[in-house]
């Protein structure tokens, strides 16, 4: 920000957009490390690597192997309809822009208690009993949102199988591998 007299905003874009210049590092780094699977975690403002021309560039230029993405349910956050109805819709959007399988995470999950947990699953698993929380717990202008966004996510034919995930416990990883093995190996091992 000094260096360019920028503010907070913009040195967050620029910032951003200054990640091309080192892709073809990464990449190097990958490639020399040889690892089974690699996650690059990106900038956690969506509207400055996922919805801009630079997010859809590095994804493309990182790697030739096959590529995912991984979108974060924070699942604190997600507790309430709303919000999770909020990340079904962003997770859609950014499915749509970028065409590359997706996996779904509820991260942090051992923040919630074991019923908690089992709710915002069982919307997972079944699109009425979320319709029904959206209509029992919310009202007003978050529910006919909410509704909105359901109909638009539905229409986009973005299937959602989250995967609940602690790094404190390690609880989920083994089956978020699993899941990656059975998209890009069809089962198989992995090998680099």
């Amino acid at each position: 920000m000094e260096e360019y007299g920028l503010g907070p905003n913009g040195g967050l874009v620029a910032a951003t957009d200054m990640i091309k210049d080192v892709v073809e590092d990464v990449s190097q780094d990958i490639e020399d490390f040889t690892p089974d699977i690699c996650i690059v975690d990106t900038p956690g403002q969506m509207e400055l690597f996922a919805f801009r021309n630079i997010g859809a560039e590095v994804a493309e230029r990182l790697t030739d192997a096959d590529k995912g993405l991984v979108y974060l349910f924070d699942a604190g956050f997600c507790r309430d309809p709303l919000n999770y109805v909020m990340n079904m819709y962003l997770s859609s959007a950014i499915n749509v822009r970028f065409q590359m399988p997706q996996f779904q995470v509820f991260s942090k999950v051992d923040l919630l208690r074991p019923q908690e947990l089992e709710g915002m699953m069982s919307w997972a698993e079944d699109p009425d009993v979320l319709r029904e929380a959206v209509e029992t717990r919310l009202s007003g202008m978050n529910k006919e949102m909410s509704e909105d966004m359901l109909e638009i996510v539905e229409r986009m034919g973005v299937e959602f199988n989250p995967i609940a995930v602690s790094s404190k416990t390690q609880d989920g990883f083994h089956v978020l591998y699993s899941e990656l093995q059975r998209v890009f190996t069809g089962g198989e091992r992995f090998t680099p």
